[in-house]
């Protein structure tokens, strides 16, 4: 809150308090304020949204404003993450399962007051995979069709047999009286330009929620769409998301009751508040990965990257070079475990592998020398800094860390420290993660530390390593032949077990090839104030005792059963004034009848959505 502090006569006085006042009744929900106000769930983030647009989501709490404001096609059973039932209800395969039959719920309506029909099902669907839009274009294989057959009915077919309709296709339903207006052209590229300029200001979607305000950079408002499909809340009427510029300002917003949520805690913030007993602190598998990724060219002009990259004796050297178990220790303080493969053994697990021994690359600055050595890679000027075999370029990478990407940048330190020692220079590049999306679409960096959070199938995460994902998820824009054709194979296998074959080969594929570098699996730490909402009313999702509590697949099922503590229904929430300023009011009243008081004005809003 911003205050300013001026002396003024009496009935300036009384006019700023009685507006201080109202402002108050309409930001915070103390039990005061009558039997009326609405219960609000406040949750703490330190990062932003990266947009409105559902084309433009990437990272963190993107996905859980998705799915607040938007319906997916098929959901996520929060027990076990299988599909489940969302504006499709149904989905059925035929004997080649080149045809699959979905049925389109009846009940369902957008937040301007639309119904969703199985037309916009169908366009939704069509528009993805004919634009190739990324981020979403690879859940429809096999150049598909959908048909609409009657009101309810819906036929997806494709060319070759598919199980992407189990995927299921992450796709938030659009309506197509919104989004029609960029699918009335032939060139795809100019309709991916323009969904990714689309403002989407205010979104219309038909989820539980409305975002009903915006405040870039400080908060998200979402109010309960009375009569969604999924149920009636058992007490929250608003979700706040309320948005930090660091770690410590949220956990202490979360010790001193101003949030009732804090998701994604570092390791050092969630010690500070795991034993306070009025919070109940959470260790969740993030179903998550950390690593090191390099970028390889190829995204336009403005793609700069060190030659030395290419070659895989550089990345085995570093892949030697660093010592994961350090950072698992030291960044994540022991919350996190060593990682090989990029598919995540608790959320993936059927299809996840034991990457073999000899594609793990211990720890061994000495071999990551040796290999260096015989590569050519040279310090011909004795300046500590290795330089091309033709004595050109020296080994100076621009190493890019995120800082609203816990642990990047501490991570980022010691990568400096360990390259250091063989050799090779680490210059950083410092940013938040808006603008590293921006460096990472351009392609003006070297190598970063970042995180992926795969799909509970692997088909995602797969598909982010092959060559037309150059410009869409690609951390480098990575091409590999080889890498391409098994994942079309893994796609068109419908036999189970072949699949996973198929998927065992390229985890191993990727381990030693190294277009990334898996660093660790890292846990989720999430915290609550349990001395104002019941602990009952928390369940997680997967159903074990590592999933997560919300922020999650299926998790947005979770704020229905959400409840407070006996009466506190009214008091379960701080997304208004803090008490202090409600102390500094009646105060300040006091200090009138003298004549003179302190004025304090809070509530700084740059953009709202209405």
């Amino acid at each position: 809150m911003r205050r300013t502090r001026r002396s003024i006569a009496i009935a300036v006085v009384l006019g700023v308090v009685t507006g201080l006042v109202m402002t108050g009744t309409a930001f915070a929900q103390d039990a005061t304020d009558g039997a009326d106000a609405p219960t609000v769930f406040t949750i703490g983030v330190d990062s932003d949204i990266t947009g409105l647009s559902p084309f433009v989501l990437c990272c963190g709490a993107d996905y859980e404003y998705l799915e607040l404001v938007y319906d997916l096609g098929i959901g996520f059973n929060p027990d076990d993450l299988s599909p489940a039932p969302g504006i499709v209800t149904s989905w059925e395969p035929n004997e080649d399962k080149m045809e699959w039959t979905l049925k389109v719920r009846q009940d369902a309506t957008f937040n301007d007051g639309e119904p969703v029909t199985v037309e916009d099902v169908a366009f939704t669907f069509s528009f993805v995979a004919d634009y190739g839009l990324p981020f979403y274009k690879d859940y429809f294989p096999f150049s598909p069709t959908f048909e609409v057959v009657d009101d309810e009915t819906l036929l997806w077919k494709s060319t070759e047999p598919t199980f992407a309709p189990e995927v299921p296709p992450y796709m938030p339903i659009l309506p197509e009286h919104i989004w029609s207006q960029f699918a009335t052209g032939d060139d795809p590229k100019e309709a991916r330009r323009a969904v990714k300029d689309f403002a989407n200001d205010p979104p219309v979607g038909s989820g539980p929620f409305e975002l009903t305000e915006y405040a870039r950079g400080q908060f998200l408002r979402f109010t309960y769409r009375e009569g969604h499909w999924l149920g009636t809340p058992a007490a929250i009427d608003e979700i706040v998301i309320r948005i930090y510029d660091n770690q410590e300002a949220m956990a202490t917003a979360l010790r001193a009751g101003e949030i009732d949520f804090a998701e994604s805690m570092s390791p050092n913030q969630f010690n500070t508040v795991k034993d306070d007993p009025n919070i109940t602190g959470h260790v969740a598998s993030a179903g998550c990965w950390g690593n090191i990724a390099y970028n390889f060219g190829g995204q336009g002009p403005d793609s700069s990257n060190h030659p030395a990259i290419q070659d895989r004796d550089v990345r085995l050297a570093i892949a030697h070079a660093v010592d994961r178990q350090v950072i698992v220790d030291r960044v994540y303080q022991g919350t996190a475990a060593v990682g090989w493969s990029i598919l995540d053994p608790a959320k993936n697990s059927y299809y996840y592998k034991d990457i073999p021994a000899e594609l793990q690359y211990p720890y061994d600055p000495a071999e990551a020398n040796r290999i260096l050595d015989e590569a050519g890679y040279l310090d011909t000027d004795d300046d500590g800094v290795r330089e091309m075999p033709d004595g050109s370029d020296p080994l100076d990478f621009e190493f890019m860390t995120i800082t609203d990407v816990d642990g990047s940048v501490d991570t980022g330190r010691l990568f400096q420290s360990f390259l250091q020692e063989i050799g090779i220079k680490v210059t950083f590049k410092t940013v938040d993660q808006a603008k590293a999306n921006d460096l990472w679409f351009s392609g003006d960096w070297d190598v970063y530390v970042w995180d992926w959070c795969p799909d509970p199938d692997p088909d995602f995460m797969l598909s982010v390593f092959t060559t037309d994902q150059c410009l869409s998820w690609s951390d480098g824009c990575y091409s590999n032949p080889e890498y391409d054709e098994l994942y079309e194979a893994q796609r068109q296998a419908t036999d189970r077990e072949a699949r996973r074959e198929i998927v065992y080969e390229m985890q191993d594929m990727i381990a030693e090839e190294l277009p990334v570098m898996v660093l660790n699996y890292w846990s989720d730490l999430q915290a609550y104030r349990s001395d104002r909402w019941d602990p009952a009313g928390f369940s997680t999702s997967p159903n074990t005792e590592l999933g997560l509590l919300l922020f999650g697949y299926g998790t947005v099922r979770k704020y229905l059963d959400i409840v407070p503590i006996g009466d506190s229904s009214g008091t379960a929430t701080s997304q208004g004034l803090p008490a202090w300023v409600w102390i500094a009011v009646v105060g300040g009243v006091a200090v009138i009848a003298g004549g003179v008081m302190f004025a304090r004005r809070g509530r700084d809003t740059d953009e709202n959505v209405a």
